[in-house]
């Protein structure tokens, strides 16, 4: 219900935020409107108030320089502990070492991104946007967590340079991929200026591509039947999420359409996956 007061008149009708109550009898009306004399008080229901709670808190979350601070402070604390654990263990000539470095530089960028990156042209909406791209950012790291429950695994010996190897040479791409799309970096399904210059002339996703690439040397590195599912499962959903962000892509830059018709996963391997 609206109801209003100017001069003693009153007029009223349902509104959206419950009953308004409009009047020039306050002294201080301005403090609240901006104009000398004029007031708006907002009655609502207990109902209402948390409906717009949570429209607050959404507004606030999916505030872009809000999710950029979040993701860059998450980053860099996760630099921060891998350096503090860490660092006194990578100073010497491995390839181990190399790796150590690169992941970390990989984040290092990733920060740099989160802070100077485009505004989302479309924002990410629902479970499968918004929550599943953060699972499937973290299953890699079963393979490696030494959590309770996790079965025993063992390092496949004969094929230890070759899982350092891939990756090495996953992280290289998940590097090169970073480096192009710099600005128009997210981890939700998010809709912002699309990057097909660089790496990504030969590859439209070398970030998932070469995660998927790393997380089958680190597979390699602890092997056994649950690790394997859990590869599986990862690839399963990495091609589900890039086919879904590419959707969302093409609606808001038809132009990207074009793209993908061009270029595959590698090459023109895979072209038709997010073709529509």
């Amino acid at each position: 219900m609206i109801q209003g007061a100017k001069s003693g008149a009153f007029d009223s009708s349902e509104g959206l935020w419950g009953k308004i109550n409009i009047s020039d009898n306050i002294p201080k009306a301005s403090h609240f409107t901006g104009v000398p004399g004029f007031c708006i008080n907002i009655k609502m229901s207990n109902n209402q108030k948390t409906a717009l709670s949570l429209t607050r808190l959404r507004r606030v979350i999916f505030n872009a320089r809000f999710g950029s601070w979040c993701g860059a402070i998450f980053f860099t604390f996760w630099i921060g502990q891998r350096i503090y654990f860490n660092l006194d263990q990578h100073f010497s000539l491995t390839l181990y070492a190399l790796t150590w470095w690169l992941i970390t530089l990989q984040y290092c960028i990733f920060v740099t991104s989160y802070l100077t990156r485009y505004e989302a042209r479309q924002n990410a909406q629902g479970f499968v946007e918004i929550v599943f791209p953060f699972i499937c950012a973290a299953l890699p790291f079963v393979l490696i967590v030494d959590y309770p429950f996790r079965p025993s695994t063992y390092d496949i010996a004969c094929l230890r340079s070759v899982s350092t190897s891939l990756v090495i040479g996953g992280t290289l791409v998940v590097i090169a991929g970073i480096i192009s799309l710099r600005k128009s970096f997210s981890i939700m399904t998010e809709a912002r200026k699309p990057v097909m210059k660089g790496i990504y002339r030969m590859t439209r996703h070398p970030m998932y591509a070469g995660s998927m690439i790393t997380a089958l040397g680190t597979l390699f590195q602890n092997w056994g039947m649950w690790n394997c599912f859990v590869f599986v499962v990862f690839c399963i959903f990495q091609v589900y999420r890039a086919t879904r962000e590419e959707i969302k892509i093409v609606r808001a830059f038809p132009e990207y359409g074009e793209y993908i018709s061009r270029v595959g996963w590698i090459w023109k391997i895979g072209k038709k996956i997010g073709e529509h």
